[in-house]
C-alpha cells in the first residue's frame, strides 16, 4: 500500500528534508551578504575613496584659481568620459557644466556622500542608466560641486552575484523538498513493510517476517532484529505448546506408580513394613515430580531473568572439583573416567549455573554409558581465548538430526524413555551457555566397538559482557 502525501508529509524524514532546505536557504543568504560585501561593497568603499580625493583636488584647485579656474578643471575631466561624473552649479543650482542637466541631489552646507541613480546618452546617442556613489557640497561663496563615481562594472557584478546566489537557494530549496519527499516516500514504504508483518503476526501468523533488502541500512537492522525477535518468539510458542503435552506425558508414569503403590498398600491386609515401603517408594515418585517442576522453573528463570550479576569464576578449581566429586560414582558404575584440565582457565560469569551445567553434562554422560565404557572431562583454552569445557563418552550417542532437537524442552530420545529424567538437562545447559554469550555444540564422542558415542562441548567466553 502506497504512503498518502499527507501522511509523508507527516514523517521525521520529511521534516529533516525541511530544516535541510532552511539551512540550504540559510547558508545561500548568508554567503550572498558576505560575497555582498567582500566584492560589490568594497568596490564602492574604493570608489568612494577616489571620490573624496577627486572633490578634494577640485576644491585645491577653487581655492587657488576661483571659479574659472574650478570650471576649467570639471570641462576638461568631464571630456575625458572616465569613471568620474562631474557637476558644476551656482550657488542657486543652476548647471555651470558637467554630465547632468541637473543635480542629483540636493547638496547641504557641508560636503555629504551621495548615491544615486541616473540616466545619460552615449556616444551614439541610445540612454544608459546607472548608479553612481560620490560627495556633493558647497563650496566657500556658494558654487556646488558633485563628484561621482560611476559603478556600472561593479553594479553588474553585484546583480549577477546576486541572480546566480538566489538562483542556487532556490534551486537548493526545490531540490531539498524533493528529495525529503522522495526519501520520506522510500523510508515510508520501509516503514509500512515492518507494520505490515507486525500486523499479521498479531492477526496469528507467527510465520511472517519483515523483509531485507540487504542494503545494511538500519532498516535492515531493525527488520533483521525484528526477525529474530520473531523467531524466538515462534520457538518460545512452540515450546508452550510443545510444553503441556511434554510435561503431561512424563507425569503420568510417576502419577501412575504413585497411584498404584498407594491403591496396592490400601488394598493389603495391614502390614506396618509393607506400608512403610510404600510410602518410601510413593516419597520417591512425589520427589521425582518435586525435581521435575524444580527443574523448569530454574530453567524459565534462566531463560527470562535480566538481574543476573557475574563475578569471577574460578573454572579449573570447580571441574577439579567435579572430577574429584564424580570419579567414585563413575568406578562404582563400572566406567573410565578421566579428566584434563588446563590450568588457571577462568571467566565471569554465575559461578551456581556454570556448575550446574557441567554437573548435568557429567551426569548425562554417567546415566547413558553402559557399564565398561569411558567418559572423558577435557577443559582447554582455544586459540580464539574462549573457554570450551567438553565431555565425552562412549554410549550410544545420538543421531546427527536429533542432536538439536535433544536440547529442546522435554524432548527425550525414544530410546531413552526408559531412564529417569524429565528431558530439561541438556535445554539447561543450552540456557546458561546463551545466558553467558556462549553456545552448546554436540558431536560424536569416544568410540563405543559399535559407533561412536556423543560428546557434549560447552564454549564460553572469558568476558560476558
Amino acid at each position: 500500500m502506497r504512503p498518502r502525501l499527507d501522511a509523508l508529509l507527516r514523517t521525521t524524514t520529511f521534516r529533516l528534508a525541511l530544516v535541510q532546505a532552511g539551512v540550504v536557504l540559510a547558508f545561500v543568504v548568508v554567503m550572498l551578504i558576505y560575497v555582498y560585501f567582500s566584492t560589490v561593497g568594497q568596490l564602492i568603499r574604493d570608489s568612494d575613496a577616489l571620490a573624496d580625493q577627486e572633490y578634494a583636488t577640485l576644491e585645491r584647485a577653487y581655492a587657488e584659481g576661483g571659479m574659472r579656474r574650478l570650471n576649467q578643471e570639471v570641462v576638461e575631466r568631464a571630456a575625458r568620459q572616465g569613471p568620474f561624473l562631474y557637476v558644476l552649479a551656482e550657488s542657486d543650482g543652476a548647471i555651470v557644466t558637467g554630465d547632468f542637466q541637473q543635480l542629483p541631489a540636493a547638496p547641504r552646507e557641508t560636503p555629504e556622500r551621495v548615491d544615486f541613480s541616473f540616466e545619460r546618452v552615449d556616444e551614439t546617442g541610445s540612454p544608459v542608466r546607472g548608479r553612481a556613489s560620490g560627495r556633493v557640497g558647497r563650496l566657500i561663496n556658494g558654487p556646488i560641486l558633485l563628484v561621482a563615481r560611476d559603478l556600472g562594472d561593479s553594479a553588474v557584478i553585484a546583480g549577477r552575484i546576486t541572480r546566480v546566489l538566489w538562483t542556487v537557494a532556490i534551486v537548493g530549496l526545490i531540490v531539498s523538498l524533493v528529495s525529503g519527499l522522495l526519501a520520506a516516500t522510500q523510508a515510508a514504504r520501509r516503514a509500512e513493510a515492518l507494520s505490515t508483518t507486525a500486523r499479521e503476526v498479531m492477526s496469528g501468523d507467527l510465520s511472517r517476517r519483515a523483509p531485507v533488502r540487504g542494503a545494511g541500512d538500519e532498516f535492515d537492522e531493525l527488520a533483521q532484529s525484528m526477525n529474530d525477535m520473531l523467531d524466538r518468539l515462534e520457538q518460545l510458542m512452540h515450546t508452550t505448546r510443545t510444553a503441556g503435552d511434554a510435561i503431561a506425558h512424563d507425569l503420568r508414569s510417576p502419577l501412575t506408580r504413585f497411584r498404584q503403590k498407594l491403591e496396592a498398600a490400601l488394598e493389603q491386609a495391614p502390614n506396618s513394613d509393607a506400608d512403610r515401603e510404600a510410602l518410601r517408594k510413593a516419597l520417591d515418585e512425589a520427589d521425582l515430580l518435586f525435581n521435575m517442576f524444580a527443574a523448569v522453573l530454574k530453567l524459565s528463570r534462566v531463560e527470562t531473568a535480566s538481574n543476573w550479576t557475574f563475578h569471577r569464576v574460578d573454572v579449573t578449581g570447580i571441574l577439579r572439583e567435579l572430577l574429584e566429586f564424580y570419579e567414585p560414582v563413575a568406578e562404582e558404575q563400572g566406567l573410565g573416567f578421566l579428566g584434563e584440565v588446563q590450568d588457571n582457565l577462568v571467566l565471569q560469569g554465575d559461578q551456581g549455573l556454570f556448575t550446574q551445567a557441567v554437573s548435568n553434562l557429567v551426569e548425562n554422560a554417567l546415566k547413558y554409558t553402559p557399564s565398561g565404557g569411558k567418559v572423558e572431562v577435557r577443559a582447554v583454552r582455544r586459540p580464539d581465548s574462549r573457554i570450551e569445557i567438553t565431555v565425552l563418552d562412549s554410549g550410544p550417542g545420538v543421531p546427527v538430526a536429533d542432536r538439536d532437537r535433544i536440547m529442546e524442552r522435554f524432548v527425550r530420545l525414544e530410546s531413552a524413555r526408559s531412564t529417569a529424567g524429565v528431558g530439561l538437562g541438556l535445554s539447561l545447559v543450552a540456557a546458561v551457555a546463551r545466558l553467558h554469550k556462549g553456545g552448546l555444540h554436540l558431536r560424536d564422542g569416544l568410540d563405543n566397538g559399535e559407533g561412536k558415542g556423543l560428546a557434549a562441548a560447552l564454549v564460553l567466553p572469558v568476558t560476558t559482557p
